[in-house]
């Protein structure tokens, strides 16, 4: 997951129209420090940073630059400082040491022609607007009138800790009519900026318009959607996921968790009731597993007397003896009461439900 965003906000970063970064103190002779008007930066927008190794080490000391920005005819120049943090004193409106100065155009300038309009624009580009110092970030700094602006960076030869500046430029125009020609994004406030100008990450609409992702869209900017971290959608979506994903994971191990305990926690059928413990050679007494024993057979209840049959006897028996007129004396016959069926023999006679009964 972690990979994935990094290779999507690389592809959003690479692919994205980007202004072209700059610096007052460079290493190469396009970017080399130049005391005099005859370096400018000509285009619609652009990154200018303090020094070469910005964010890295802190500006250099006794530097005196001064850089031209131009626009196309027609539009106007606007400055904003993404980060600044310059070396200043107590009383920071004097700017006594390290400062950076704005000036103004009084007449439009060729873009294409490296020749002043004036000879004053020289030495003296025009009238200055502001100069700043101190510490602050996303704030305008000024607007020109025309067409151009020249910018002039001093260091003292005292050393600072101060990280230097970040700057956007932009070029935009006021439309009379309120409406922006085709190649224009329309700020909604009456400015028009080129439509390249709105495809970026840094706000060139004085309101910041042209931000909005909505806008972006609506304007056919390229690749704007390769960049889920610039955009409201696009953290809400990551954070959204993110969340999904912890909760699955937290979900899982609680599920486990509860499994584990109550698989502990449930006895074993068969299992002793109580463990016995033993005492080690350290005195610890360490409890012994539970004893199991088969489970003995089931016991067979005894046969019910009243269920039980018994072969009856019937027999015949001979009387006590009585006199008789003939011989003296003879035997009463008697015959058990109950018996139901005998023999001619005499023998044992067996009731047949009784049978019946038996042998089931």
């Amino acid at each position: 997951m972690i990979k994935l965003i990094l290779i999507l906000v690389a592809l959003g970063i690479c692919c994205r129209s980007e202004p072209i970064a700059s610096f007052f103190d460079g290493l190469d002779s396009r970017n080399e420090c130049k005391a005099r008007l005859d370096r400018r930066l000509t285009g619609f927008s652009g990154l200018l940073y303090s020094h070469s190794k910005y964010g890295q080490e802190p500006y250099n000391t006794s530097r005196n630059c001064v850089l031209m920005l131009v626009a196309p005819i027609g539009y106007n120049i606007r400055v904003r400082a993404i980060e600044f943090d310059v070396a200043s004193t107590e009383n920071a409106r004097n700017c006594e040491r390290d400062t950076l100065h704005v000036f103004d155009h009084e007449t439009t300038l060729d873009p294409e022609s490296y020749a002043p309009a004036r000879i004053d624009d020289i030495t003296s580009p025009g009238p200055i607007i502001g100069q700043f110092c101190g510490h602050f970030e996303n704030r305008i700094l000024n607007m020109s009138s025309h067409n151009a602006l020249t910018l002039w960076w001093h260091s003292n030869p005292n050393g600072s800790n101060s990280r230097g500046f970040k700057l956007h430029w932009g070029a935009f125009r006021v439309s009379r009519t309120g409406n922006c020609v085709t190649g224009e994004f329309s700020c909604g406030n009456g400015e028009c900026i080129p439509i390249e100008s709105a495809c970026d990450r840094f706000a060139d609409c004085s309101n910041g318009e042209d931000l909005i992702h909505s806008r972006q869209m609506a304007a056919n900017c390229q690749n704007i959607e390769l960049d889920p971290l610039t955009t409201v959608s696009g953290v809400f979506v990551l954070l959204f996921s993110a969340t999904i994903i912890l909760s699955l994971c937290g979900f899982i191990m609680f599920v486990c968790c509860l499994c584990k305990c109550l698989k502990s926690s449930i006895p074993i059928k068969g299992a002793a009731s109580h463990t016995t413990t033993t005492t080690t050679t350290n005195g610890e007494y360490k409890p012994e597993p539970p004893q199991f024993y088969p489970p003995s057979p089931p016991k067979m209840p005894p046969p019910s007397a009243a269920s039980g049959y018994t072969p009856r006897l019937h027999h015949h028996f001979e009387g006590p003896m009585v006199p008789s007129e003939t011989s003296g004396f003879h035997s009463v016959r008697h015959q058990n009461h109950y018996s139901v069926n005998s023999d001619i023999n005499g023998d044992y006679t067996y009731v047949r439900n009784d049978v019946h009964r038996n042998l089931l």
